[in-house]
């Protein structure tokens, strides 16, 4: 792995840029009328991916020993040897700097301290909790879904939140759980092996990982309804987010199901990394265009 490679791979690229999206996506469910600037949007889009690209960094430095010992992490450049500890860290801290200095610059106080709170909140809350209680998942789903306030706080000056990006918030929360709890049961013994008390390990039957599943489930099935009759959207984004709700909640049935639980976690997590995307996609869509 070359020296680029390494300090690429610390930033975990994919979660980067689900975060510099996420971050767009809010930008567009901020209140209808509020001028913006593309400056604006591009500083909240790469101040935001530079700060979720220095909490892979600093989660890295964090969980090197537990990732040398999961086969999913191993590889990665810490454990592997790519980079020494020292310069990761160094990488993560200016990296951080830069991204709050870029959203506070481009766009406003508030989207810098939104900023802020996420890094704080997944590296001193989340990434600490990984290892001392099963609800750590709940925890890291508010540094998860916190870049959506950043992109609809960094579109005013004064930082103005409506009700749609808090919506958002929310659907965006409560999606995380489900989403995770299916990569828990796919990857259960690695993370085992790392020392980290998530669901599946705590209770390695799946009864507790597919109860928080169900439950978050419905709140985000909930959150994504009331996101759509707030912003009185048009009935093709009904559809859209509708279907796409229908079958991640038909597929999340069959992951609370022990007898069809094992087969179903793979097709219920790749199914959660589409529908996602597809539902911002519907609900920032539908803004933009009738806003």
């Amino acid at each position: 792995m070359t020296p680029a490679a390494a300090y690429r791979e610390l930033t975990k690229p994919r979660l980067s840029l689900l975060a510099t999206l996420t971050t767009v996506a809010g930008f567009f469910l901020a209140e209808p009328g509020i001028p913006w600037t593309a400056g604006r949007l591009a500083a909240l889009g790469v101040g935001t991916g530079m700060a979720a690209g220095a909490c892979g960094a600093l989660n890295q430095w964090m969980e090197r020993d537990p990732d040398g010992r999961m086969r999913r992490t191993e590889g990665r450049p810490l454990p592997a040897g790519a980079l020494r500890p020292r310069a990761a860290l160094a990488f993560g801290l200016a990296l951080l700097a830069g991204g709050l200095a870029v959203v506070g610059l481009g766009a406003n106080f508030t989207a810098m301290a939104l900023t802020a709170a996420t890094a704080a909140t997944y590296l001193f809350l989340y990434t600490p909790l990984k290892t001392r209680t099963p609800w750590c998942t709940v925890v890291g789903s508010l540094p998860g879904a916190l870049p959506l306030l950043i992109g609809a706080a960094g579109r005013a000056d004064d930082g103005h939140l409506s009700a749609s990006p808090w919506l958002g918030f929310a659907l965006l929360f409560c999606w995380q759980v489900p989403h995770f709890m299916a990569l828990a049961a796919l990857w259960r013994e690695d993370y085992a092996r790392g020392g980290f008390r998530i669901a599946t390990v705590a209770d390695p039957s799946g009864e507790s990982a597919a109860a928080q599943s169900s439950a978050f489930l419905a709140l985000m099935a909930a959150a994504t309804a009331a996101a759509l009759v707030a912003q009185s959207a048009h009935p093709a984004a009904w559809a859209v987010a509708g279907l796409s709700t229908a079958a991640y909640v038909r597929l999340g049935a069959r992951f609370d199901d022990p007898a069809t639980r094992e087969a179903a976690a793979r097709p219920f997590f790749l199914l959660s990394l589409l529908h996602l995307p597809l539902v911002l996609l519907a609900l920032t869509l539908d803004r933009a265009l009738r806003g």
